[in-house]
């Protein structure tokens, strides 16, 4: 394991294994979540050589290493023996407006590569098309195009798998109600003439590629129905009556 010395040090600085609630990480920092922040010491970590600053925000105590994190949280989570961070460990307690940002973080943090990968792709098309190095008419621009695009036309899908992940639900069916966004089915009903009806409702089909809004609405409204239905369906059932209903 890599940094094994310097990562049980910033184990013992943030209060000890035993004050460790859960801990992901971003592109730059390693996110604790601690039972209490006010046992961790901030000016040893910083002292640290790899560690650049420590951020108290969210709800999180965030150690910022740079681009070694990740070989830091690989040896971190093997030494506290961690399991997936869920949505009903408890720690301090914090106000709304800070869960609401854990989750935005939670959500868009696992997806940074992703994003940062096509949109270099959709840059480097930008400047090889407005020098003229390349047409935009040629199958090469079509298919590097839709290497760039896909992520952000699939959007709903990774942000219904990531959300579903941080709030405590079946990360598959966050990602299944986020492509039943996208289904030809339903974007084939877009712009159609006359009354769209379901269930009796007259509905206005909206295009949701690439947003992210209508998504954080419905994760949130599956992460209660979710809980609801597993309180009220039978357990040997809801293997498949729980992901149907939600």
């Amino acid at each position: 394991m890599k940094f094994e010395r310097e990562s049980e040090e910033i184990i013992k600085l943030v209060g000890g294994k035993e004050n460790v609630v859960s801990l992901v990480h971003c592109a730059t920092r390693l996110r604790f979540k601690l039972k209490k922040t006010s046992v961790a010491n901030k000016a040893e970590l910083e002292k640290m050589k790899d560690v650049l600053s420590v951020v108290n925000s969210g709800g999180q105590y965030q150690v910022v290493i740079g681009n070694k994190v990740s070989d830091y949280y690989d040896t971190i989570t093997k030494k506290l023996g961690l399991k997936e961070a869920s949505s009903e460990e408890k720690g301090e307690k914090v106000s709304i407006i800070s869960m609401l940002f854990e989750v935005i973080s939670g959500a868009f943090s696992p997806l940074i590569p992703a994003l940062a990968g096509a949109g270099m792709v959709k840059a480097l098309l930008t400047v090889l098309t407005s020098f003229g190095w390349m047409s935009d008419s040629t199958t090469t621009y079509a298919i590097l195009s839709a290497a760039g695009n896909g992520v952000f036309y699939l959007l709903p899908v990774f942000l219904g798998i990531t959300l579903s992940k941080k709030l405590g639900g079946n990360m598959f069916v966050g990602g299944a109600i986020g492509a039943a966004l996208l289904d030809p089915s339903y974007t084939g009903l877009i712009g159609s003439e006359g009354v769209v009806d379901f269930l009796g409702m007259t509905v206005t089909p909206i295009d949701y590629a690439s947003t992210v809004f209508p998504i954080f609405v419905a994760m949130f409204i599956y992460y209660w129905v979710d809980k609801l239905l597993k309180k009220i369906i039978l357990k040997d059932l809801q293997l498949f009556l729980v992901p149907m209903f939600s």
